[in-house]
């Protein structure tokens, strides 16, 4: 929950969500047409419906592609291995051919894939992912990065995961699964309250802030042994962390020095600075993935909206131009949009704007949302949102698209978080 807790004090107790205000941005864009054919020699039946699902699964959610239902197709795939006739994939417009065949050994399998644009006449890409067959998941995963990549220009996201805060009467867990929903299991059990975890680059460690009784502090939560260290526990407010690219520091804020401000943490040498310094109050810092800014949001011009500054120095610049009421910034992989939730006439949304305050985009509307999160790539986020009292992971595409739940509305879930990788 990238948001402080003098802000949450009114608004979740005063606001109730009426009709939406917003003009929901919706792209131009449409989705490429997918033929996906996978065959196999010496795999198992199951193993060649699991690469299948996987790969069609992963594609079709990033809303990117759109997938031609195969008895549509003119050509089987023995013919085309052997031969392609493009005139046989474009008559069912088919914008993107991507054909997997898959051979297997005693413990090691191997995809050959090659992936077409039959409009151009053109092999796009053709090599071979190898894997084992205890990886068969990870190994569809990594098929449907090439694809992607083949056929957008832009690294997949399909092998990276995602972590949650599910809320179950006074405790907290912390979850893990991987992007698509699989492999979903409680990490970390049982917190008195748990918010705003972020990934290190490496993937090794979470910045946690936990509670311990009504005292909030910032922790370090090992993925791989569990193991819990405080590195923030400060008089006062201890609260969203957020590793920076290369891993040596987290921002994160603290007011121990008398005011909300942002301070930065070297990991290393375990020492603190404070790099903001007004009256206001500063929280939520974010890092630009070149490492030179923090974008965080202060109420110093009377409401809260997002700022950013360089880590060099320099003065402070207004990066939300529009409405009265922007927070919890998240910087974009790719550098060129910050994401943030607006509140307009009563309505949230959640939004990205590019670094100098231009070119506004609302994406999804709902109540009480929450905590932007981007993919890998940049092409996707999550967020948190109410619904019948209970919050659910929601996805949308950033370029413009259609917001899917990704949790199950019989968990309290929210505070997402996408792995760096």
């Amino acid at each position: 929950m990238r948001l402080i807790a003098s802000f949450l004090f009114f608004f979740l107790t005063s606001v109730q969500v009426f009709a939406a205000e917003f003009d929901i941005y919706q792209s131009d864009y449409r989705p490429l047409q997918l033929a996906l054919v996978v065959d196999a020699e010496n795999a198992a039946d199951a193993d060649q419906r699991m690469l299948y699902q996987v790969v069609e699964n992963d594609l079709s959610s990033s809303q990117s592609f759109k997938s031609i239902d195969p008895m549509a197709f003119i050509a089987s795939p023995e013919d085309s291995r052997k031969q392609i006739d493009y005139g046989d994939w474009r008559i069912i417009g088919t914008d993107i051919l991507a054909l997997c065949h898959m051979r297997t050994s005693d413990t090691r399998v191997l995809v050959d894939i090659q992936v077409h644009d039959p409009f151009r006449n053109k092999q796009l890409i053709s090599l071979t992912v190898e894997g084992s067959k205890s990886g068969m998941r990870i190994l569809a995963h990594r098929v449907a990065n090439q694809i992607y990549r083949a056929s957008l220009g832009i690294p997949g996201y399909f092998t990276s995961h995602l972590l949650y805060v599910k809320k179950h009467g006074d405790s907290s867990d912390l979850v893990y699964m991987d992007q698509d929903g699989a492999n979903r299991q409680s990490i970390g059990k049982n917190f008195t309250l748990l918010l705003s975890p972020d990934w290190s680059p490496d993937g090794r460690l979470v910045a946690l802030n936990t509670y311990v009784g009504n005292h909030p502090r910032l922790e370090f939560f090992d993925l791989t042994s569990g193991k819990r260290t405080a590195f923030g526990d400060f008089k006062g407010l201890n609260s969203t962390p957020e590793f920076s690219p290369d891993g040596h520091y987290v921002a994160a804020t603290l007011s121990h020095t008398g005011n909300s401000e942002i301070h930065i943490y070297d990991i290393k040498n375990n020492t603190w600075r404070q790099f903001t310094h007004n009256k206001g109050i500063d929280t939520t810092p974010t890092w630009s993935p070149d490492g030179k800014w923090l974008a965080f949001v202060s109420n110093r011009s009377g409401k809260p909206q997002i700022y950013r500054k360089a880590l060099s120095g320099g003065k402070v610049e207004l990066v939300s131009t529009t409405g009265n009421y922007n927070t919890s910034p998240v910087w974009s992989p790719t550098g060129d949009r910050i994401a943030m939730i607006s509140l307009k006439s009563w309505s949230f949304a959640v939004a990205t704007v590019r670094p100098d305050g231009s070119d506004i985009r609302y994406l999804a509307t709902g109540k009480r949302i929450e905590s932007p999160s981007w993919s890998p790539n940049g092409q996707m986020l999550l967020y948190s949102a109410e619904e019948h009292n209970i919050r659910r992971i929601y996805r949308v595409p950033s370029w413009g698209g259609k917001s899917e739940p990704i949790t199950s509305p019989a968990i309290d879930a929210s505070d997402p978080a996408w792995s760096r990788h």
